[in-house]
């Protein structure tokens, strides 16, 4: 009696955990989505700072579609706030280097190279709207012949990947590789 028991306990939760949960988007509407979690245990302190900067340089596979790393992203920000980080103790930064920088294309230079508006311009909105700044690397940008009138507009451009990202450790950003 006591097994089946047990085996009717553990068939029930496997369901009630397999079951696709309804995603949410606390801050970054429409990317980064987050499962609602009704059962944790473990929070930050909304009181802290957070800031991080995070490297993004992994090519696209897929121009057609929303930078998955860049999406990736969205989630980091959307996992802070629906954890209950307020929307002003949180400060990231994502540096975009190599393979990533098609992402920070303008709609109209992405639409040269790959015959479509950048899909990740909507994104990079919304994050621009949440206060996440966007770094594109200076030196990556050379080597793909990008002029700063090519990147999407409100990107920020720094001599390199290594600038940018020591110059944000030194002023308290810890590094959050992804």
């Amino acid at each position: 009696m006591k097994k089946a028991l047990l085996t009717f306990i553990l068939i029930c939760s496997a369901i009630y955990f397999s079951e696709a949960k309804e995603k949410v988007y606390p801050a970054i509407q429409g990317y980064g989505a987050i499962n609602p979690i009704p059962f944790e245990t473990l929070k930050p302190d909304p009181s802290k700072q957070y800031r991080y900067v995070t490297e993004l340089g992994y090519g696209i596979e897929d121009k057609k579609e929303v930078s998955i790393f860049l999406d990736y992203a969205a989630r980091m920000y959307n996992a802070h706030i629906y954890a209950g980080i307020p929307k002003e103790n949180m400060d990231l930064v994502f540096v975009i280097f190599s393979g990533q920088n098609a992402a920070a294309l303008s709609n109209e230079e992405y639409e040269k190279r790959f015959d479509i508006p950048n899909p990740n311009a909507p994104l990079l909105e919304e994050l621009k709207a949440a206060g996440v700044r966007v770094i594109v690397c200076g030196q990556s940008m050379m080597k793909q012949n990008l002029a700063p009138d090519m990147i999407y507009p409100g990107m920020e451009m720094a001599v390199s990947r290594f600038t940018a990202t020591s110059d944000l450790m030194h002023n308290g950003y810890l590094i959050f590789p992804l």
